[in-house]
């Protein structure tokens, strides 16, 4: 079974965790982009926020993982 990663700001992610996601704070686009390259092979889907799916546009192009964009 694979596992769920939520990845955004610190302040609309902290919660997850208590769901048992994994939670991935990012700030800005650098730390977007190196956590989704962290991501390994048992990551079934990844929820992010609207600012983080903005930074990842091209990653997100070119992914065969389940992803989701929270609203804002």
């Amino acid at each position: 079974m694979g596992t769920v990663v939520v990845l955004g700001e610190a302040s609309q992610v902290s919660g997850y965790c208590l769901a048992g996601a994994t939670v991935l704070a990012v700030e800005d686009a650098e730390a977007a982009r190196k956590a989704w390259a962290s991501l390994d092979s048992e990551v079934a889907v990844v929820l992010m926020s609207t600012r983080a799916s903005g930074f990842l546009a091209a990653e997100l192009a070119d992914t065969s993982l389940l992803t989701a964009v929270m609203p804002s």
